[in-house]
């Protein structure tokens, strides 16, 4: 039977920590929020007792409900604190049951029950909103979204409570000027069909004449306040970009100015040019990226997941973007989380770049949906691709040569990474998007119909290889199931002109290259060179894999019947008059190896005799 009893907090710990009943069946988001709930709890207290067992440990008890709230009172007495803490006894048997039930049965606030509540305690009790996002651990931004709710007409409102409008709406709701707006376009829509139910965001917005321009992101690139101080007046979207501005001249000026000052600062770092994405937004298919490669540290892997977590809970899978809506959305915790997580990959980003490779490469500088600054590094004008590239060569051979001599100093054979990079995988990306897009469209099908010509080139011109996250949503999640129903034969002769292998064999970890030998020659082959410098294992693999038809991983779709796919066989050879080695076998023998060093010694050896 559970008893209430009273727990110095030195003597607790997590119930993910027991050792034999681990009690905490929250994984996701422990860390989120902690230092707004100790703010909470510092004003007002705790006011649920945590639930605590025995798990055999002398002197400390387990934490199966209430881990958050241990960590906030750590942080704000210190974890060998004697302060005394309110707990509930349970079983260690129901530590687990008891944390899951918890979490599982317990429900969040419904919006407009929170809105009723906050403005409660400013209207009746006097609260600030300061004071209020102090008390139950909110940015001031997170409490002003809950009160603008009240801008909502009772109509729309009664609407949402009971499901029959989904919530993006009512935010979008929050725009109108008044609750007659409201409900004319609540009115409009009731005798649409659909009805009010068929009502999105989008239906709102464009009702109230509000357009999807870029003129609400960039005064958020440059501050509302900084805006309205140079004589702009704005009315605010709280859970978005969509503000309302009166002088969208005077937002696109300083942005300008803004965009320019970051582009001069890039400048003074060494890059030998830095424009705005919108200035080449025609020709930006010109040039070039260097091929870098952007190896983080399993340090920054794990932080960037931690990170990713956090901003992202429960949907860890999609890498680098946020589960709501808009930034706005986000709690104060979260936009933090992304913003480092965001600064984090800018610095993982930049590192590979030397000065000499700055000097021979710019960067585009532009203004994401979020209002945030965007920076595209190591992009290289059209006349200087390949000077650039064999400076890039040239510092990573440099690079290659000064771990070695590290590596050699300290008596450890050089790293080698166990994985692909990040810049690798991301050109790999981009090399099948092409292909997917070349193979739509010289689909031989097109030519029978002058709609799925029509179709087509529209689909092809929303794939964007080097800009992902620039697609509709529609295109880019379809890309797989579209390139399951392309024909085959052309898609392989597109992969096959798209792939570059020598960036690939440059660039793969020695380990990829040796596989890639062994699935494309024989196993045999792989040993033979795995004792030689990566330089040659490359060099090797560039030479006799270019025709074997042979395709990383990341490159291979369900059309591909390669080296390395499941059940292949190397062709059947003609009849000749002479039976080769292999012919009991029906399958070719194992391709001429070029060796490039062995032909030159053959030379030099013949050229001796001669003399």
């Amino acid at each position: 039977m559970s008893k209430h009893i009273q727990v110095p907090l030195k003597n607790l710990r997590f119930g993910h920590e027991a050792p034999l009943h681990p009690g905490n069946a929250r994984t996701t988001g422990r860390e989120e929020g902690i230092a707004e709930l100790a703010a909470h709890i510092h004003a007002n207290g705790k006011i649920d007792d945590l639930l605590v067992y025995d798990d055999g440990v002398p002197e400390v008890l387990f934490v199966s409900d209430g881990n958050r709230s241990l960590a906030a009172f750590r942080m704000i007495y210190g974890d060998q604190s004697e302060e005394m803490v309110d707990c509930t006894l349970t079983t260690a048997e129901r530590a687990y049951e008891d944390s899951l039930a918890i979490g599982v049965l317990s429900k969040k606030f419904h919006p407009v029950d929170e809105y009723e509540g906050f403005a409660r305690l400013r209207d009746e009790k006097g609260k600030t909103e300061e004071e209020i996002a102090h008390q139950y651990g909110k940015t001031a931004r997170e409490v002003e979204q809950v009160l603008a709710l009240g801008h909502l007409s009772p109509v729309v409102r009664d609407l949402w409570r009971k499901g029959e409008i989904k919530t993006d709406v009512a935010k979008a709701f929050t725009l109108a000027p008044d609750h007659k707006a409201q409900e004319d376009i609540l009115a409009a829509y009731a005798e649409r069909s659909g009805g009010i139910a068929g009502i999105d965001d989008y239906d709102v917005k464009q009702s109230l004449k509000i357009g999807n321009d870029e003129v609400g992101s960039l005064v958020e690139f440059v501050g509302i306040d900084a805006y309205v101080e140079r004589g702009g007046k704005v009315t605010r979207d709280l859970f978005g970009t969509d503000h309302q501005v009166s002088d969208p001249k005077l937002v696109k000026a300083m942005a300008a100015e803004r965009l320019k000052d970051e582009c001069d600062k890039l400048r003074e770092a060494g890059w030998s040019f830095a424009t705005t994405a919108e200035s080449v937004r025609n020709t930006r298919h010109n040039y070039a990226r260097l091929k870098v490669d952007l190896v983080p540290t399993p340090e920054e892997d794990a932080a960037l997941a931690d990170l990713n977590a956090v901003f992202n809970p429960g949907n860890e899978k999609r890498v680098g973007r946020y589960a709501t809506e808009t930034f706005a959305e986000l709690t104060g915790a979260q936009q933090k989380a992304y913003l480092a997580y965001r600064e984090l990959q800018q610095s993982i980003e930049l590192r590979p770049y030397t000065p000499k490779m700055m000097q021979t490469a710019g960067c585009f500088v532009g203004v994401d949906e979020d209002g945030l600054l965007s920076i595209e590094f190591g992009w290289v004008k059209p006349k200087k691709q390949q000077a650039a590239a064999q400076v890039v060569k040239e510092e990573k051979k440099e690079q290659a040569k000064a771990a070695a001599k590290t590596a050699k100093e300290d008596g450890k054979p050089p790293l080698e990474s166990k994985v692909l990079s990040n810049a690798l995988i991301e050109r790999l990306e981009a090399q099948m998007i092409s292909a997917t897009r070349d193979a739509i469209a010289a689909e031989p099908q097109l030519v029978n119909s002058a709609l799925f010509e029509t179709l087509a080139k529209t689909v092809c011109a929303q794939i964007i290889p080097d800009r992902v996250f620039s697609m509709p949503d529609a295109i880019r999640t379809k890309l797989p199931t579209i390139r399951q129903a392309l024909n085959p034969v052309v898609f392989n002769q597109a992969i096959a002109r798209r792939f570059d292998a020598e960036d690939y064999f440059g660039n793969a970890p020695k380990g990829f290259v040796l596989k890639a030998i062994a699935e494309a020659i024989n196993p045999d082959e792989s040993r033979k060179v795995a004792n030689k410098p990566k330089a040659d294992v490359a060099k090797f693999a560039l030479a006799n894999l270019a025709k074997s038809g042979w395709l990383p991983k990341e490159l291979r779709s369900v059309h591909y019947k390669g080296p390395g796919s499941e059940g292949y066989k190397r062709p059947a050879i003609d009849k000749r008059s002479e039976p080769l080695p292999d012919e009991k076998t029906s399958v070719l023998p194992p391709p001429k190896v070029k060796r490039a060093a062995a032909a030159k010694k053959s030379v030099k050896k013949t050229a001796a005799k001669k003399h």
